[in-house]
């Protein structure tokens, strides 16, 4: 009864090893159809290297972008200065708060970003934050902007420029989501909807070397009054992607869960082992057997024709 629990037990695993490898190769490469596609995907360092990814995209003026920030309670960073960076740097080691502490620079379209805002926190080295960057196009009549939202979760030396700067995050897609809801609250935003951008990023590295992961998409902020049609994912593979991104998302904040997937996967690694060890053994010699068997077979009868051949030419 033991043994065949065990090989039950054993054959589960195996399955579920298999569904999980097949859900991640469905999920990273079908077909999406994107919008956006002439929009950067990331945004870049200064010497050009790969920044944190492109997650919002706004629709509406200058204006009503920074009166709904403003009636959610983000604020305005302060530029960056030797005086900001050294009060940036005395802050986090005493972790006090600095509600407008810098955002470093990045690129998109070969400039650093038109807008940035913040959410104050107790403590500088923890803070959400969005940079923004017009795009010059227009949907509806209404001004494209680009936003590249994170979370940051600690402080350390900048590898180009040896200033104060943050570590981000791995799911930016919680923050993404954190700044649709702080500004839906408001009630100034008309409508907000998640459109395909890129294909899912199970992971990646940003200038600074922090690792980040994320669906793929984008969520759409409109101050239009006007609905916008977007290109949004529908049907199983959308629910497929979602619930596995959220799993993963709760994987990386979940230190208890983390630890007990980090177990299970092991386990089942092992007896996922056992079960091939289990199937080899008992069904190995017989497929060797039998491929023998068949060897020889065709042999044989290759043998048979090419003797009657000889006859023939005889």
């Amino acid at each position: 009864m033991s043994n065949k629990i065990t090989c039950v037990m054993s054959i589960i695993s195996l399955s579920l090893l298999l569904f999980l490898a097949l859900t991640v190769a469905l999920i990273c490469f079908y077909p999406y159809t994107y919008d956006f596609t002439t929009s950067p995907k990331i945004t870049r360092t200064q010497s050009g290297a790969a920044g944190d990814p492109i997650n919002l995209v706004f629709v509406g003026t200058q204006a009503q972008i920074m009166q709904s920030f403003h009636q959610a309670g983000w604020l305005i960073p302060d530029p960056i200065t030797l005086q900001t960076s050294a009060k940036i740097a005395a802050d986090s080691l005493a972790h006090k708060p600095y509600p407008t502490a810098p955002v470093s620079h990045l690129y998109a379209f070969g400039r650093v970003q038109d807008l940035a805002f913040e959410k104050p926190s107790n403590d500088v080295q923890n803070r959400e934050h969005i940079r923004l960057w017009k795009t010059g196009t227009r949907i509806g009549g209404q001004l494209v902007w680009i936003g590249q939202a994170s979370y940051d979760s600690g402080i350390e030396l900048s590898g180009t420029t040896h200033l104060p700067t943050h570590h981000i995050a791995p799911p930016v897609d919680l923050e993404r989501n954190a700044v649709g809801d702080d500004l839906e609250k408001t009630g100034l935003v008309t409508e907000e909807v998640d459109a395909a951008f890129t294909a899912p990023i199970l992971y990646a590295r940003n200038g600074g070397g922090d690792y980040y992961e994320s669906d793929g998409d984008v969520l759409v902020i409109t101050y239009a009054h006007a609905p916008i049609q977007f290109m949004q994912q529908e049907g199983m593979i959308a629910q497929l992607k979602d619930g596995f991104f959220l799993f993963y998302d709760t994987l990386e904040t979940s230190l208890l869960l983390a630890v007990a997937v980090g177990i299970m996967g092991f386990s089942l690694v092992v007896v996922g082992g056992a079960v091939l060890r289990w199937l080899f053994q008992k069904f190995g010699v017989a497929i060797l057997l039998s491929t023998y068997s068949f060897g020889k077979k065709i042999l044989r009868t290759e043998r048979y024709d090419n003797d009657a051949h000889s006859i023939r030419s005889h």
